[in-house]
């Protein structure tokens, strides 16, 4: 074939929206939409469906004296959670096995050889992995249809929920083929059904301390919001029409589908980078520092009005026993606890993702040694900065800095709150931001630079037993009541629990006493962190200079 033929035939090639030609997309349709499959969805969903819009009719004529539009919330309710079940995770565990199978077969390393681009790959794994989870999503439309026309659902209603279930699907689905691509394991579906479990029930939780960001990663604001305008008489909805981005007031649909798309950037930044090159880093160094500020930014962002306005001060435990009730009149009558909680919450949440980025940008020895073989070959500087292969500690130190800087900004707007300015009564802070930089520092460059040295799994497995083991033994001293103030010491030796003393701190700013064993073990913690980060530097410093001697002798 001549050049000429060969580039007329690229040119023939589907690009990445021509869903409809991309013979990923086309393989799938093929082999999943079979005529049992068809017959089967349609029976399983959209019977299930039309047999509940049957009930929901039948009960409201025959035992209700209300019209079918004022009951039609309900049966529109379990159509739309049916339909978030199927695309939110039965489609998110279909789209992690299926690229971890694809990967275990080495069908991913065939798929590197066709002239493809990376973006047409992608969209194709991406519709068409869970290509029956679209049917089965779209069997159920008709009687959605029905519901709403017979019920009269106003589009403010059902076009936000439709909108926000759209954009979170596209995040999961990337989430998982980023799950099963990189992991490659069987229980690739269970991890990131596991995530979305996780996103859907347990951090939405943390908004009653103010962090509703969590919250807008998933449908559930949208969907409480359309709820609220159906019906509004259920406590349950009772949400702000409005979400509170800093002092800005925007639409929960908004701030949804704006967060989710770009939490899918990422995702699909990380496949990209990995189908052009496999051995590349799942994220680029600057990629991983515009991720630590806009994280800042967008946490921040969500938590600044609560703060501003004490929101965050009305924790509503629901629950009725009597324990529950006594502990929240005693969380209502002490807000310094809340404060020491909130302000111990973000840190940990800037020192996890911090943690996370290193895993992401720092080389290992090898490819350490082969960028500066590389860049000796191209006649360029030893050193570099960006690059996949270049040393990950400047680019800790910026994140490092990014980390403090947002705790510490956050920490000054904080006591700009009514009832916490009553609380200080003019006592200044600094021992709390004091206590701020040395935590990040210690704990967040000795991690990097041990990480540098030692290797993902060594580093992770050591971090595991260092962070783990000191909460461990405190807790079993605790219970076999060796004493408070051996366990309150031992606390202090995890980087985990170091991230609550500076709430420690703030929580018991006006008592005169000397500080507890928690606050000495945090300080002989971080002294000790500090030590590990100089003496893994030098182990840095000496194994570089013996690798420049091992280049120039090549």
């Amino acid at each position: 074939m001549s050049d000429k033929e060969q580039a007329e035939a690229l040119k023939d090639l589907p690009q990445c929206w021509q869903i409809w030609r991309n013979p990923i997309f086309i393989r799938y349709r093929r082999s999943r939409l079979r005529l049992s499959s068809l017959v089967t969805g349609v029976l399983l969903y959209g019977g299930t469906s039309f047999l509940f819009f049957l009930i929901a009719l039948g009960y409201t004529q025959s035992y209700t004296d209300k019209p079918f539009t004022e009951t039609a919330v309900w049966p529109f309710g379990f159509i739309v959670l049916l339909q978030l079940f199927i695309m939110n995770f039965v489609g998110t565990g279909e789209v992690a096995s299926g690229m971890a199978r694809e990967s275990i077969d080495e069908v991913l390393t065939y798929q590197r050889l066709t002239p493809l681009s990376p973006a047409t790959k992608i969209i194709g794994y991406l519709f068409g992995l869970p290509v029956r989870q679209f049917y089965h999503f779209f069997a159920t439309l008709p009687v959605t249809i029905i519901i709403i026309r017979l019920g009269d659902i106003p589009s403010e209603v059902w076009l936000p929920i439709y909108v926000v279930l759209f954009t979170s699907t596209l995040m999961f689905y990337l989430l998982a083929m980023t799950v099963g691509f990189i992991m490659g394991k069987r229980f690739s579906a269970l991890i990131s059904q596991g995530l979305v479990a996780l996103l859907y029930f347990a951090l939405p939780q943390l908004s009653n301390f103010g962090f509703v960001i969590f919250e807008y990663l998933t449908i559930r604001p949208a969907l409480f919001a359309s709820a609220q305008i159906m019906a509004p008489n259920i406590e349950m909805f009772d949400t702000s029409r409005v979400a509170l981005f800093y002092y800005w007031e925007i639409s929960h649909t908004v701030y949804c589908i704006v967060l989710q798309c770009l939490i899918a950037w990422i995702f699909y930044s990380i496949l990209l980078r990995r189908w052009r090159l496999e051995s590349s880093h799942l994220l680029s160094k600057l990629q991983c520092i515009v991720i630590a500020v806009l994280m800042h930014a967008i946490v921040l962002g969500g938590i600044w009005a609560n703060t501003t306005n004490g929101s965050m001060f009305d924790i509503d435990l629901k629950a009725n026993s009597p324990e529950v009730e006594l502990a929240q009149q005693t969380i209502e009558e002490n807000t310094e606890l809340i404060a020491a909680t909130v302000l111990s919450l973000y840190g940990i949440i800037g020192f996890a993702t911090a943690i996370l980025l290193q895993y992401i940008y720092t080389p290992d020895k090898f490819r350490y040694l082969a960028g500066l073989r590389e860049r000796d070959k191209r006649g360029g500087h030893p050193y570099a900065l960006w690059k996949d292969s270049a040393s990950g500690i400047p680019t800790s130190l910026i994140i490092s800095s990014i980390t403090i800087a947002g705790w510490i900004i956050y920490t000054e707007h904080f006591t700009t709150c009514t009832e916490i300015t009553q609380f200080l009564d003019g006592t200044p802070i600094t021992p709390v931001e004091h206590m701020i930089i040395a935590i990040s520092l210690s704990t967040l460059l000795s991690h990097a630079l041990s990480l540098e040295y030692l290797g993902r799994k060594l580093a992770a497995t050591i971090s595991c037993f260092v962070w783990v083991i000191p909460l461990a033994v405190a807790l079993l001293f605790s219970a076999w009541k060796f004493g408070d103030q051996v366990s309150s010491f031992i606390y202090g030796f995890s980087p985990l629990s170091m991230h609550f003393s500076p709430g420690y701190i703030l929580a018991t700013i006006k008592v005169s006493e000397d500080p507890t064993q928690f606050i000495f073990g945090c300080k002989l913690g971080i002294t000790i962190f500090t030590c590990i980060t100089a003496a893994t530097l030098y182990l840095l410093i000496k194994r570089h200079k013996r690798y420049l001697q091992l280049r120039d002798q090549v």
